[in-house]
């Protein structure tokens, strides 16, 4: 009898130590909350510069956005018409919790992937990136403005040496 009760309380500290040690699942914060914000069916009407990109013209588009299970991260689909025809696209926002900075990767119906790392001061999100163009690095800037909970602006501006910026791109959303 006495063994019995000697092996259960053996079982229970050992229960015990191994709850204590089980890690705790961690849950969504708040810079998940701010991916939210993109959350739902967004109308966007702009206009491209002409630009490396391409010719410049008025576009627009539609852009659906969800949080994916578990509400980590924001996952996108988009669709509209710019100088260049009809454009499609996927893309997935993210905050990675090591390097405290907000990821983005776009594809979409052009020949590029797009890679970002980003932050967000108040109400403005600025995303940036380099890429090559014609053996050229140029940098990119894409600065979104939270104007209210169902509309925002978005500028991408482009750079050859990080000081001189030209605006490729100028656009409204508002969320339907």
């Amino acid at each position: 009898m006495l063994r019995r009760v000697l092996i259960a309380a053996a079982l229970a500290c050992c229960t015990a130590a191994v709850s204590a040690q089980a890690p705790q699942m961690p849950t969504p914060g708040p810079e998940q909350k701010n991916l939210a914000y993109f959350e739902g069916t967004w109308k966007m009407e702009g206009t491209m510069h002409a630009s490396p990109f391409g010719p410049g013209g008025p576009m627009s588009g539609t852009e659906t956005c969800k949080m994916f299970e578990g509400g980590w991260h924001l996952v996108c689909d988009s669709t509209g018409t710019g100088p260049m025809g009809a454009m499609k696209g996927h893309t997935l926002m993210t905050y990675d919790r090591q390097t405290k900075q907000y990821r983005y990767f776009a594809v979409n119906n052009m020949a590029d992937a797009e890679m970002a790392v980003g932050g967000k001061s108040g109400n403005t999100w600025t995303w940036t990136n380099s890429m090559s163009i014609g053996g050229k690095t140029i940098q990119s800037r894409f600065i979104i403005t939270e104007t209210s909970p169902t509309t925002h602006t978005a500028k991408w501006d482009m750079s050859e040496d990080g000081k001189k910026w030209t605006t490729a791109f100028e656009a409204k959303a508002t969320k339907g």
